[in-house]
């Protein structure tokens, strides 16, 4: 995919290269694509809102382990016989913690992949809009870019057409 935009971009400025008046009829702009992803509205929304699942997760997780470490001192106390018989109960609690663990960043990871995957599609929709609304013929991501003039960057636009 990156390869295919990199041929595209160059082969798009070819063209506005070669040809000095069709340069002139097109109209190019650039997005920070970076810049635009972290100061969308919803990416801040979806941030705030990770950082508190994160600290109810990291309080579960730290519950669960203190109630490990006080089986584990319980047990500790015991006869060897009573100890052995004790030791599955403490295997079967880590065991549920790790899979607690497991699904809950399995969850997290689907969750922002999912809203990723919509904040993407929400600044596609927004550039395509903006470009025909303003005349672009291109918009086009400033990685792909070794050089560009800052005029042609419309980065603060599509953050601002984005945080309506």
């Amino acid at each position: 995919m990156y390869k295919k935009l990199v041929i595209f971009a160059v082969l798009v400025m070819c063209f506005v290269f070669v040809s000095d008046s069709y340069a002139k009829e097109l109209k190019v702009g650039y997005v920070d694509m970076r810049k635009v992803f972290y100061e969308y509205k919803k990416t801040k929304d979806f941030n705030k809102e990770l950082e508190k699942e994160d600290g109810q997760l990291k309080k579960e997780i730290d519950k669960r382990t203190e109630a490990i470490r006080k089986l584990r001192d319980e047990i500790d106390m015991l006869s060897e016989q009573a100890q052995e018989k004790r030791q599955p109960e403490l295997k079967e609690k880590v065991k549920e913690l790790d899979d607690f663990r497991r699904a809950k960043m399995e969850s997290l990871i689907k969750q922002k992949d999912d809203l990723f995957k919509e904040i993407r599609e929400d600044i596609m929709t927004v550039a395509e809009k903006y470009a025909k609304k303003n005349g672009y013929d291109f918009i086009m991501n400033e990685t792909v870019f070794i050089y560009t003039s800052d005029k042609y960057n419309i980065t603060d636009d599509m953050i601002k057409n984005l945080n309506k």
